[in-house]
């Protein structure tokens, strides 16, 4: 199978990832840029993970009128809130000189129920977006009077700045994606991106590794690959950092519960418990960004960039 990255036949199979899809799927690695890819879906399986189940679960799992399960859900918001508040920050310096936020047009891709543009738009900017999910366009809609389209594909729009929060690891053909994308941006326009930082075979033991690659993803980056993507499609990479929570690095198990949503272990209950509160309290600090070079990998981390469009 050949990267899509860097068109290699030169790979590595990984193992197997199993029970997400319909049918198990291979995992391999390519040997020259190290990109993770799986054998790709099929046309069936994406849609039925995406457009109906997938952010149904996400958004009226235990919606039931139990206290528990509140708790429960506000928590997930409440994590969700910061990590999209550290987005926002993340790249609102690129704005700072604008005084009339309106006149600026933020697009995000993979929308979910909005939240992310509920911040920009409480920031005075113009917000636009798409979502696959009936069930999270109808959220939005209803939550944050925020309408979503569904297909950027077919969208011949043009904005000042896109937002990818997790989900260009989603598509079999990343490259396709941002070229469509590029051709939405307005020339010298903007693109954030945010993806999963992915571990090397000889950095983690085996069984981390298969956990942190089975997921929904087909793709799994690291910033090496991701900036070999990028400028082959022309984007100038301008910013890029790790993000991670903010809590110990060194303790998996604690990253683990928070990104999972389990209850911790009872070790893990006081430093889940001050993370919790961050969330609630201060949560522009539940969220860190630190260089990407010389940095050991961490679990729970990210990679986020700001490209340019470069015409």
């Amino acid at each position: 199978m050949k990267c899509s990255v860097c068109y290699s036949n030169n790979y590595t199979e990984i193992g197997i990832i199993k029970n997400i899809w319909d049918s198990d799927k291979k995992v391999y690695q390519c040997n020259d840029c190290k990109l993770y890819y799986i054998e790709p879906p099929t046309e069936d399986e994406m849609n039925n993970l995406y457009k109906n189940e997938y952010h149904k679960y996400w958004l009226y799992h235990n919606g039931n009128n139990k206290i528990k399960n509140k708790i429960f859900e506000y928590a997930k918001f409440r994590i969700r809130y910061s990590r999209s508040l550290s987005q926002f920050k993340f790249v609102n310096y690129l704005f700072d000189d604008i005084k009339d936020k309106h006149n600026i047009r933020v697009c995000e891709i993979g929308a979910f129920d909005g939240l992310l543009l509920k911040i920009f738009k409480d920031n005075g900017f113009s917000v636009y977006g798409y979502e696959l999910n009936d069930y999270a366009r109808n959220y939005a809609e209803n939550k944050y009077n925020i309408k979503l389209e569904s297909d950027f594909l077919i969208s011949n729009e043009k904005y000042d700045i896109i937002m990818l929060s997790h989900v260009l690891e989603h598509f079999v053909s990343p490259r396709d994606i941002l070229v469509k994308i590029k051709s939405m941006l307005n020339d010298n326009g903007y693109l954030y991106i945010e993806v999963p930082n992915s571990p090397m075979p000889e950095e983690v033991d085996n069984n981390i590794l298969i956990d942190c690659l089975t997921t929904e993803h087909t793709v799994n980056f690291n910033p090496y690959n991701l900036r070999i993507l990028l400028e082959s499609v022309k984007f100038e990479i301008i910013d890029i950092k790790y993000s991670n929570y903010n809590v110990d690095k060194d303790n998996i198990s604690l990253k683990a519960d928070i990104l999972k949503g389990n209850i911790p272990n009872f070790k893990n209950i006081i430093p889940f418990a001050i993370f919790g509160i961050k969330t609630f309290i201060f949560p522009s600090l539940s969220f860190i960004n630190y260089d990407c070079e010389n940095t050991k990998w961490s679990y729970g981390e990210n990679i986020r960039l700001i490209a340019k469009n470069v015409c």
